[in-house]
């Protein structure tokens, strides 16, 4: 169900917010609330596995890549700060699914390896949620799919963009 905005508020949106554009607080809300009901109906998926979806993604880089990875590596791919990475491993390796194990070169670094454990239960939790995945976007025909993940990805490019630029203003 998409909505204007939170209680009607965009129709006045512009005459009391200079700036505004209502279209763009209509976008900008219905992301964010999509974004939330996907988050919560993976976590709530996940919760049985022992898993969040962030726990869930960090097996899956894992098991994809051809080694261990680097803690700054996961980051990269993830997304998120290094301490955010940090919480991630301690939590997985706590459960026994990853294993921090030295670099062989550089005695500084560690590596993360998927444990034969981390293995089974990002197979189990996979096999019920790539399925549940599909459902959650059934609503959406192949051809919208492809429309979605087309504008997304014009979107992330902008906002990159924008982040990677310290002279522009954050208008």
């Amino acid at each position: 169900m998409t909505q204007e905005a939170p209680g009607g508020v965009e129709a006045e949106l512009a005459s009391r917010q200079p700036g505004a554009d209502r279209l763009a607080t209509v976008c900008v809300v219905n992301l964010i609330r999509s974004a939330a009901l996907l988050a919560a109906e993976r976590n709530s998926r996940f919760r049985r596995f022992g898993l969040t979806g962030s726990t869930f993604t960090v097996l899956m880089i894992l098991d994809a890549a051809p080694g261990p990875l680097s803690p700054h590596e996961l980051g990269e791919r993830l997304l998120v700060t290094r301490g955010t990475v940090t919480g991630l491993l301690d939590t997985l390796q706590k459960l026994g699914l990853v294993n921090r194990v030295p670099h062989p070169v550089d005695r500084r670094m560690l590596l993360i390896e998927l444990t034969d454990a981390g293995r089974d239960l990002l197979g189990k939790a996979a096999r019920v949620h790539f399925p549940a995945q599909t459902g959650m976007v059934s609503a959406l025909t192949d051809d919208e799919k492809r429309t979605l993940v087309s504008l997304l990805d014009k979107l992330e490019a902008h906002l990159v963009e924008r982040s990677r630029d310290p002279h522009r203003r954050r208008t």
